[in-house]
């Protein structure tokens, strides 16, 4: 558990309820967006920034489980057997890493979702 949030919650983001989440959450879900998006309108609507994070982190994980399924007949004749066993390591290493990342960034979505049925409260 990380200052205060649930399991899984992101270590570099405070925990929803207080000033620094509100403060930091768009910046972080930009962090984890592709960078044109910081010029999107989206910023002025986290709920719906985190709702779009989630599809491009949910892609980027069925490129990376594609990518891993695929690499011995992609790139067998181009890599040697060494090579390929380290290919597919990084790969399942960047798999993990977004997996974790998912998670995260479920949480997020419902801290501001919950954030945006409290009365008075922009989500």
């Amino acid at each position: 558990m990380a200052r205060g949030g649930p399991p899984g919650w992101p270590r570099d983001l405070p925990p929803r309820g207080t000033v620094e989440f509100d403060e930091r959450v768009v910046g972080w879900l930009l962090d984890r967006a592709p960078a044109d998006m910081r010029r999107s309108t989206l910023r002025q609507y986290p709920i719906a920034l985190g709702r779009v994070v989630a599809h491009v982190v949910a892609g980027e994980l069925g490129g990376i489980r594609s990518a891993y399924s695929t690499a011995r007949s992609d790139l067998g004749a181009h890599l040697a057997a060494d090579e390929l066993a380290t290919v597919q390591a990084a790969l399942e290493a960047e798999g993990a890493r977004l997996l974790a990342v998912q998670r995260e960034v479920a949480l997020v979505e419902e801290a501001l979702a919950v954030r945006a049925r409290t009365p008075g409260i922009k989500g």
